[in-house]
């Protein structure tokens, strides 16, 4: 199965989300806990797009014990290509893939923006 299929067939989809290491995201789908790793597109010499995100083992990554969000996951295409995970009160926890917002130069990017809690 090609890997990149199992992380799009997460789109649409709500997911808890359990963190980011580096460029290794954790989500949980049906139970069941999964990470992904964006990788930098090797064929770009400047390695400032994202070229997928893969499957990779939970284990060697830290990550929350307990969901810290649930959250839809969406596929995004335009001056961003890549993913974002919003959860029901709109607030983007995660986007990850290639910023080319400036129309200048594509930027890879992970952007981790967890919400503040009021007590």
């Amino acid at each position: 199965m090609n890997i990149e299929s199992s992380f799009k067939k997460l789109v649409g989809k709500r997911v808890g989300l359990y963190g980011v290491d580096n460029n290794v995201l954790c989500v949980s789908y049906r139970g069941e806990r999964r990470a992904f790793e964006a990788v930098e597109d090797e064929s770009d010499g400047y390695r400032s797009m994202m070229s997928e995100l893969r499957e990779v083992p939970l284990k060697g990554h830290v990550f929350f014990r307990k969901a810290v969000a649930q959250v839809t996951v969406s596929a995004l295409d335009g001056s961003f290509e890549g993913y974002a995970f919003v959860d029901a009160d709109r607030h983007e926890w995660l986007r990850v893939g290639t910023d080319n917002e400036d129309d200048y130069y594509p930027s890879f990017t992970v952007r981790w923006t967890p919400k503040v809690m009021m007590s």
